[in-house]
């Protein structure tokens, strides 16, 4: 063991022995303390990466028997909800799609737009990554059109490290992934945990349409400010005519649209169709319909994927890691600490209003992930105290809880959570420089959640 992961054990055992020897104080039970020091711990163990992350989510459950806060019914009982099954159900898309050339398609029709201006160019790989990534995983999205990048980059004979337009292009690739992730409650797994938690916590309903309502709009925004920052800040150099024939090469090799890929585009066509159409129909549910989807791609003629391909295709760690912290926060829910979390930690704020409490709310979300590189556990942390926030102050719970799972899915600061890690690895960019242009599209997000996200729930009557 290194010495980063003794001092992560060392403080996340402090944090749990402090927290059992300070006073409760009012409204706060010695189980709804250690449910709070509980999930700061796991906090910590995880930035400090002391183990995996799924087997810090299994400490974590663990804990919770032993400290008085669920008993163990209750802890693993938790552990299941529709949440879980929607993520496994949505990463049967990212295998299907990882068979498919259609990143490599949607990147040919992307560098002819261009027409090899570098600008144009870099744009277009942050949409075209934010396309994918609306019903894809942010994750593979990413390493999709990284490699794609990476076919351009090398054959213009652009160095890492110098090169600008390797610099817009490794960078624009994880900052369009995580704004595609925003647009659909299928692009992360972080925004159906949100919907899910806000659900077991407030008794609160998001359908998957009224999580697009704001999410959609919110990357047709985000996006121009994310491409102007890059562009205007490194200033990519020309594309040369060989790096152009070298993408186009790639498109003319992948020919036709091949039988199971248009299996597999009718199956997505058909989820979203269905999941939209579930805002009206009662006995359509959101899991239940990714489910089918998932069962469709094995039916006997369709057959997209196989099980070993399914089963190596999912993130079994993430899977866990949500449920771990489903757990968790069931225990802060059932002890009381949410509510008094909210009714004293944070009882000053309720009267700032929705548009400063919306604004307020992005930039600690924002800073958290800065600090904690890991969206479920921000989100676990954040949603519920963050919604009954919103009720006490009189705002919409639905849009504090959009705003927490942008926050918890996008970090534009540094390289530390595991979208841009993909790309930093290649060494294109220095930690530094994705702090400069990353700086714009942070406040741009802070500026959006405030006045757009509030006028966006009150037209929609949410």
């Amino acid at each position: 063991m290194n010495n980063k992961k003794w001092v992560g054990l060392i403080a996340a055992i402090l944090v749990v022995v402090l927290a059992y020897f300070l006073p409760t104080g009012a409204n706060l039970s010695q189980p709804g303390k250690m449910s709070l020091a509980i999930l700061v711990a796991g906090i910590v163990l995880w930035v400090m990466e002391v183990m995996p992350l799924a087997v810090t989510a299994f400490l974590l459950m663990v804990c919770l028997p032993y400290f008085g806060i669920l008993d163990w019914h209750t802890t693993w009982a938790k552990f299941i909800s529709p949440v879980i099954f929607f993520v496994i159900a949505t990463f049967a898309i990212t295998v299907a799609l990882l068979k498919t050339n259609l990143a490599t398609r949607i990147a040919g029709i992307l560098i002819r737009w261009s027409k090899g201006e570098s600008k144009k160019l870099v744009l277009g790989f942050i949409v075209g990554t934010a396309l994918l990534s609306s019903v894809c995983n942010n994750v593979p999205s990413c390493s999709l059109f990284m490699g794609l990048a990476l076919s351009i980059l090398s054959a213009n004979g652009s160095s890492p490290g110098q090169s600008n337009l390797g610099k817009c292009l490794m960078i624009g690739v994880p900052f369009g992934a995580m704004l595609g992730g925003a647009m659909t409650p299928a692009g992360t797994s972080i925004n159906i945990m949100a919907m899910g938690l806000l659900k077991q916590g407030v008794g609160i309903d998001i359908s998957f349409l009224d999580w697009m309502l704001f999410g959609v709009p919110f990357a047709i925004l985000m996006i121009p400010f994310c491409w102007l920052s890059l562009v205007l800040i490194f200033k990519p150099e020309p594309v040369s005519k060989e790096a152009i024939d070298s993408i186009n090469e790639l498109v003319a090799k992948t020919g036709k649209l091949e039988k199971n890929e248009k299996k597999i585009l009718v199956i997505i066509i058909a989820l979203l169709v269905l999941w939209i159409a579930s805002t009206w129909i009662s006995w359509l549910d959101a899991t239940g319909i990714a489910v089918m989807g998932l069962v469709a791609m094995f039916f006997p003629g369709i057959e997209v994927i196989t099980w070993d391909e399914f089963v190596k295709g999912v993130s079994w760690e993430v899977v866990i890691m949500i449920g771990g912290v489903q757990s968790v926060a069931s225990g802060i829910l059932a002890t009381g600490a949410a509510s008094w979390l909210v009714h004293t930690a944070l009882a000053d704020s309720a009267v700032w209003g929705g548009t400063i409490l919306a604004g307020a709310v992005a930039t600690v979300v924002s800073i958290l992930h800065v600090v904690c590189p890991v969206g479920p556990a921000i989100a676990g942390m954040a949603t519920v105290p963050i919604a009954e926030l919103a009720k006490l102050a009189g705002a919409s719970p639905i849009v504090f809880t959009v705003i927490v799972g942008f926050g918890a899915a996008i970090t534009f600061i540094l390289p530390l959570d595991c979208v841009p890690l993909i790309t930093y690895g290649k060494g294109y960019y220095r930690m530094g420089e994705m702090v400069k242009a990353g700086l714009f599209p942070t406040l741009c997000l802070i500026v959006i959640s405030a006045l757009l996200m509030p006028l966006i729930g009150q037209m929609v009557g949410l």
